[in-house]
């Protein structure tokens, strides 16, 4: 199952309002807001509201919520006295993203504020009639008459985890905002007045990591004698740098006031915050004050506010992704390209590294027809990416024909920046018509992102090619030399390509293998068709095996076939480029199990295939774990027209995680098919502790309870392949 991320509605507008806000240094003049004792001046604080229209501040409209002294004494905030611009935005602070009010109330001198002040009411607006009723006022706040050596209360935001419950049933993030009333540059809990939530568990918006950057701010309305805009926003585009539409807010930090011509240049300072208490997921700190001693730099003791710009959580899953459990059968599928309802986004994370994409399927092409093809193609971000296969079904008597075969397919993309990736399947038929994913009950299509920390190394070299030797021969391309790191580790490698055998003959036969320093090795698999007739038969494969006790050595690993039948094998046909895939996996963190053993012909009900088991030991609660299951499998041999099934159980459990090969032709002949198959799974949840992994199979059909013929597994085959690994 994918991970996914979720962002409330809410939270958006919270999240603006918060980084919005402006904060002044702590020594700049202001409201006191603490005792509010009048100083020989006597000038009052005074507020006004000015309704905020949506846009980059708000995206649903809301109340910009000004500050400042009546420095005139004509009771009123005129433009010139505004010392600080907060925004109240709507659909901020409730999960129902309701609308945000504010009101102000006259104060009268007393414990509050001495002077008297002025009363700052907010909260939801419930019963949508747009006022405030007193019902409804959840956060006061106070702004008192007097000045001090402080005014300008700031306000402020930080991030603190939320533990799993109702605001956020997975856990994630509370985004707290208010006033810094005691003007000590922390936000206390008593100056709390909006709480929104990143939570976890569901899709969400794009650009997670937040960015800040400094530009100059000329003299003008903004700031008068000019000083810095402070830009923030999310990085959309995963390009590492604020681009102008990225820009959400823009704060600034104004040079001197003439009150005060003597304390510098404002100055501000970006510094890198890691994750923790003040940015859950890291962030910017914004550090703010003046250039006391002129040296064109900002020191660690001139800065009065700082403030956090936090990343947030990632809205889209990281290091791997898959589509959605479910069959997903695309219906009849025509001579146009169609999207087949397989689609996933994942957030690559660093440059260097590659994306891999594994999809586990069944495609039928061709029906009611002799000679069909089609395509089965992933697709990155709308357009191709290589990791096309065709398949091709004909016979020597003209037969129309139906064959569903486990459709398995293997791609790695090349180096591309970091950022937001959306793969999606399509397919297209040209004779007859395709189908994706009858038969199966959980289609699939990974991301994986390979980033070096598992060493790995590839070759997507080699064109199309054909042997009658009856000896292994070399194919073109199709090599990788690799350094193994370690002599404790596994090599897996995974071969995805093209084969076909035997042509135009009834149960001709082949083989493939990837040879280690020239060597045989168990990694082979074969291939043998019969339908009544002559026959050729081109279908995309995967093999994945597990090679032990492998030196810490620089190694090649290279593919050999060979023909068994008196006609040609042919590898290669019709397809983007052929992987040959390394990777040196540490023990720890999965299971395997890689024996060589023919199960013999299987019939009936659901039951267990032997030597396909393994227990593998759960680490932690909610893990999720991927499991390849590699061999060959054979349907229903003797019948026309007859489905054959295998199925993941977990636990003895079915997990619905099923693959299954239908052959027909017109001709009625008994049919007899071994093909390479691999079947990948992704099993969500499962509790800590050991957890048993095993293959069942049937020849039972769903709709009526009959059997026919004959499933086999193994025929030449030199691993059946059943590998669980734990996913990050």
């Amino acid at each position: 199952m994918s991970q996914k991320w979720s962002w409330r509605p809410s939270v958006m507008a919270g999240f603006v309002f918060a980084v919005t806000a402006c904060s002044s240094p702590s020594d700049v003049p202001g409201a006191d807001g603490q005792s509010g004792t009048p100083s020989s001046n006597g000038k009052n604080a005074a507020v006004r509201l000015i309704p905020e229209a949506p846009g980059a501040r708000c995206p649903q409209g809301g109340t910009a919520l000004q500050t400042g002294l009546d420095d005139n004494g004509d009771g009123a905030l005129s433009d010139d006295e505004v010392e600080q611009t907060s925004y109240v935005c709507n659909g901020s602070g409730t999960q129902s993203g309701g609308m945000s009010l504010v009101k102000l109330m006259p104060e009268a001198a007393g414990a509050r504020c001495a002077s008297g002040g002025t009363a700052v009411l907010s909260g939801v607006d419930t019963n949508a009639d747009g006022l405030q009723g007193d019902s409804e006022v959840t956060h006061t706040q106070y702004l008192c008459n007097g000045e001090g050596e402080k005014k300008g209360n700031a306000y402020l935001m930080k991030m603190a985890s939320e533990a799993a419950g109702p605001n956020c049933p997975q856990g994630g993030t509370a985004v707290l905002g208010g006033i810094d009333m005691n003007v000590n540059g922390q936000l206390e809990s008593n100056e709390v007045t909006t709480t929104q939530y990143v939570c976890t568990g569901s899709t969400g918006a794009s650009g997670t990591e937040a960015l800040v950057k400094l530009d100059a701010a000329p003299a003008g309305a903004n700031c008068g004698q000019g000083g810095r805009a402070v830009k923030s926003g999310f990085d959309a585009n995963g390009d590492g740098t604020l681009g102008a539409t990225e820009v959400t807010n823009t704060t600034f930090v104004c040079n001197g006031l003439t009150d005060y011509p003597n304390r510098g240049e404002a100055l501000v300072r970006l510094d890198t915050e890691p994750a923790g208490a003040n940015c859950a997921y890291g962030g910017t700190a914004v550090k703010t004050g003046f250039d006391s001693n002129g040296d064109g730099t900002l020191g660690d003791s001139e800065v009065t506010t700082t403030q956090f710009v936090c990343s947030a959580a990632n809205f889209f899953p990281t290091k791997w992704a898959s589509n959605p459990r479910g069959s997903y059968s695309s219906g009849e599928i025509t001579n146009l390209w169609v999207p087949v309802s397989r689609r996933l986004w994942l957030y690559k994370t660093s440059d260097t590294s590659r994306i891999k994409l594994t999809v586990s399927d069944i495609f039928r092409v061709g029906a009611g027809y002799n000679g069909g093809r089609g395509a089965y193609s992933v697709r990155m971000n709308g357009s191709g990416m290589g990791c096309d296969a065709w398949q091709y079904n004909s016979n020597a008597s003209g037969w129309n024909q139906d064959y569903h075969f486990p459709f398995a397919n293997v791609c790695l993309t090349e180096q591309l920046p970091k950022g937001l990736y959306e793969f999606e399947v399509w397919s297209f038929a040209s004779g007859g018509t395709n189908s994706v994913g009858a038969g199966t009950g959980s289609a699939l299509l990974l991301a994986e992102e390979l980033d070096g920390t598992k060493p790995y190394a590839f070759s997507k070299t080699g064109v199309p090619i054909t042997t009658t030797s009856t000896s292994y021969v070399k194919t073109n391309g199709r090599e990788v030399k690799f350094l193994k790191q370690s002599a404790s580790t596994l090599l897996k490698v995974t071969l995805a390509d093209t084969l076909s055998v035997g042509y135009n003959q009834n149960g001709g036969w082949g083989m493939v293998m990837v040879r280690l320093d020239g060597a045989n090795t168990s990694c082979y698999t074969g291939k043998y068709d019969a339908q009544g007739t002559g026959g050729d038969f081109h279908n995309p494969f995967v093999m994945t095996c597990i090679l032990p006790n492998v030196s810490a050595a620089q190694h090649t690993l290279d593919v050999a076939f060979s023909a068994n039948s008196g006609s040609y094998v042919y590898q290669g046909w019709e397809r983007s480029n052929p992987l040959l895939l390394v990777e040196e996996l540490p023990t720890t963190g999965l299971t395997h199990s890689s024996t060589a053993v023919d199960s013999g012909n299987l019939a009936g009900a659901w039951a267990g295939v032997e030597k396909r088991y393994v227990v593998h030991n759960v680490s932690a609660p909610g893990k999720m774990v991927k499991v390849t299951y590699s061999d060959t499998f054979r349907a229903a041999a003797g019948c026309n027209g007859r489905w054959g099934f295998f199925q993941l159980y977990v636990d003895y459990q079915p997990t619905a995680c099923t693959s299954g090969q239908y052959v027909w032709n017109s001709g009625t002949a008994p049919q007899d098919h071994h093909h390479p198959a691999n079947l990948t799974c992704i099993i969500p949840n499962l509790t800590p502790g050991p957890h048993t992994f095993t293959i069942w199979s049937t020849t039972q059909h769903s709709w009526d309870g009959t059997s026919c013929g004959y499933n086999r597994f193994g025929w030449n085959r030199g691993q059946n392949l059943l590998l669980v690994e734990d996913l990050p």
